[in-house]
């Protein structure tokens, strides 16, 4: 339950809402309950109940595309989100039963595509290993799959310039640049001190607050914000960093070697996991954070740093020209930090603590520019252009 599925959630409810029946589909659904708020149909394409998540389930939809066809026969369009195996099963539907599909790259795969030290970092798990372990034996055919994939899409869209750039670089095509929505009658200001004051009290927060919020994996490079907080802690010796991102059996070691590394600055007080938050909650912390800090580098969008802009918070993010640069304008929606420099960060972090921020400039901004009417009007008019 990372960006890219909420990104899905949102983008297939605001379809339905625009009186397309939509159904979402995937290899395998874990933890159902996250989804009970949606009105969605979610099924899997594999119909065995006994056969185990993960690499199985991935790895078989590569080897069935043509079968999983069948399961998708209702559908008149496709919307295969990348990376994965899913714009592959969208050319084998459409080679038999004709029908389109658009792939919406997230990022491009990353067994594939990362350099050695972004690989390293991106093996974390068990699926992950066993994939890097046998990429340089069937990379020549899993690199075929995903060009044959994202090349015979009727149209690639790309969640950011950024993501066009590569998607441009790898596979030599030009893409449509398609920022993801930002549900903005979620993440809206709360005109409530007294709701935001009980989600401080109720997690037990200090300020100054900083929030941060995803995936806690290694490729997010966590560390930074803790090695950060030493340095914000000097000028606030009482500022918290919370971490909002779902704690699990696979990234659990990684989260204990975080804890771990607060205790050795000397800052475990100045550093709170949270767990997994629902988005009602999460809109609360955006609310009550006095800046949101996003320390993943490369990031080809980066949906946390916009959401906490809609909430009316600032961001700080990395100088380096990847999807966060397009949402993040220095000293009117947060700062830019020197790439990868963790002092800079903290300082940048220490700044928006300071800065008087036009709050209303930041919540116009997030809505005008990746609100969800602007990324239908995108998504609709592709949508038209393959039904005339």
């Amino acid at each position: 339950m990372g960006g890219a599925e909420r990104v899905i959630l949102t983008q297939a409810t605001l379809l339905q809402r625009y009186g397309h029946a939509v159904a979402c589909q995937f290899a395998y659904v874990k933890n159902e309950h996250l989804f009970k708020t949606s009105n969605l149909k979610f099924d899997t394409y594999f119909k065995v109940p006994l056969l185990p998540n993960g690499i199985v389930r991935l790895g078989l939809s590569i080897l069935l595309a043509p079968l999983i066809s069948k399961t998708l026969q209702d559908a008149d369009l496709l919307i295969c989100h990348g990376y994965g195996p899913s714009t592959w099963i969208g050319y084998n539907v459409k080679k038999v039963r004709g029908t389109k599909y658009i792939s919406y790259i997230h990022s491009l795969p990353r067994f594939l595509y990362l350099d050695p030290q972004m690989k390293r970092d991106w093996n974390f798990d068990k699926t992950r290993k066993f994939i890097s372990t046998i990429s340089p034996i069937a990379r020549p055919v899993l690199e075929g799959i995903d060009r044959i994939g994202v090349l015979n899409s009727e149209t690639v869209l790309a969640n950011s310039c950024f993501t066009a750039q590569k998607i441009r670089d790898v596979y030599g095509l030009r893409s449509v640049v398609c920022y993801p929505p930002i549900n903005t009658d979620m993440f809206k200001p709360i005109n409530n001190a007294e709701m935001i004051d009980e989600a401080v009290r109720r997690y037990a927060l200090d300020r100054p607050l900083i929030f941060s919020s995803g995936r806690i994996v290694p490729i997010k490079r966590w560390e930074w914000l803790i090695e950060a907080m030493v340095h914000v802690r000097k000028n606030s010796p009482s500022a918290m960093l919370a971490i909002a991102g779902e704690i699990t059996g696979s990234n659990a070691d990684y989260v204990s070697r975080l804890i771990k590394l607060s205790e050795s600055l000397n800052i475990r007080r100045n550093v709170k996991f949270l767990g997994f938050l629902p988005e009602n909650e999460l809109v609360k912390l955006y609310n009550a954070s006095d800046v949101f800090v996003y320390s993943v580098p490369e990031e080809d969008f980066g949906l946390g740093p916009v959401e906490a802009m809609a909430c009316g918070t600032p961001a700080i993010v990395w100088d380096d020209k990847a999807g966060p640069c397009e949402t993040v304008v220095n000293k009117k929606t947060g700062f830019r930090a020197e790439a990868y420099n963790v002092k800079d960060f903290a300082e940048r972090t220490q700044d928006a603590i300071n800065f008087e921020w036009d709050k209303y400039q930041l919540i116009n901004f997030a809505k005008e520019n990746f609100g969800c009417e602007k990324h239908m009007v995108m998504l609709r008019s592709v949508i038209s252009s393959l039904h005339q």
